[in-house]
C-alpha cells in the first residue's frame, strides 16, 4: 500500500475536532469533523460527522500526565457506576456499561478535543495525539482478514482506509 496515500487520507482529520463517541454492539465509532447533513439509504437526511473511525480492535485512551488509562475498549463488559456486576449482566443495552457513561463523561468534560497529529507503526497500530494532552491508541491485533479499525468519510462515494491483520487497504 502507498504510504504516502495513506498519510493524504490520515491528514485530512488533523485539527479536526471529536463530534461524538458511541457503539454498535461492541465496535466503537467517533465521529470526527464538523457535523454535515447526509443522506441515507432510504432517502432520508441524517446529520453526521465529516469523519468515522470505527474501531473493533482493542483500544484505549490514556492521559500521559496523569498517567492513567481514561476509557478502553474492555470497559464495555463491565456494568456503569450503581449497577451490580452479576453473572447475567448485559452489556449491550445501550447505557448499561461503563463504556457509555465514562465515554459520555469524556466528551462533555473535555470539549472542543481536536485532533493534533497522528502515528501508525509498522503493526498499523494508529494513535491519534488530541489537544487536551490525551491520545487514542488502537491496537491491529488480528493476524488473517479481521478488521481492526477504519477510516471513513460520512456521505462520500470515497473509498474507506480499512486496516485488518492482512495490511491497509482503501475499500
Amino acid at each position: 500500500m502507498d504510504k504516502t496515500a495513506i498519510c493524504e487520507y490520515l491528514d485530512r482529520i488533523i485539527g479536526e475536532p471529536i463530534s461524538c463517541i458511541g457503539r454498535a454492539a461492541n465496535m466503537v465509532w467517533i465521529g470526527i469533523g464538523k457535523n454535515v447533513m447526509t443522506v441515507d439509504r432510504k432517502g432520508r437526511e441524517k446529520e453526521k460527522t465529516e469523519y468515522a473511525l470505527h474501531i473493533q480492535s482493542p483500544w484505549r485512551i490514556i492521559n500521559k500526565k496523569k498517567e492513567e488509562i481514561v476509557i478502553a475498549s474492555s470497559d464495555m463488559y463491565s456494568p456503569r457506576t450503581g449497577m451490580d456486576y452479576s453473572e447475567d449482566f448485559d452489556w449491550e443495552p445501550q447505557g448499561n456499561n461503563l463504556f457509555d457513561e465514562k465515554s459520555q463523561d469524556w466528551l462533555k468534560g473535555e470539549m472542543p478535543v481536536y485532533i493534533n497529529k497522528y502515528k501508525i507503526n509498522r503493526w498499523r497500530d494508529l494513535t491519534l495525539f488530541f489537544s487536551n494532552d490525551e491520545r487514542l491508541q488502537v491496537f491491529d491485533v488480528a493476524s488473517d482478514d479481521t478488521e481492526s479499525w477504519r477510516l471513513l468519510m460520512l456521505g462520500s462515494e470515497e473509498p474507506h482506509l480499512v486496516v485488518s491483520g492482512m495490511g491497509i487497504d482503501f475499500e
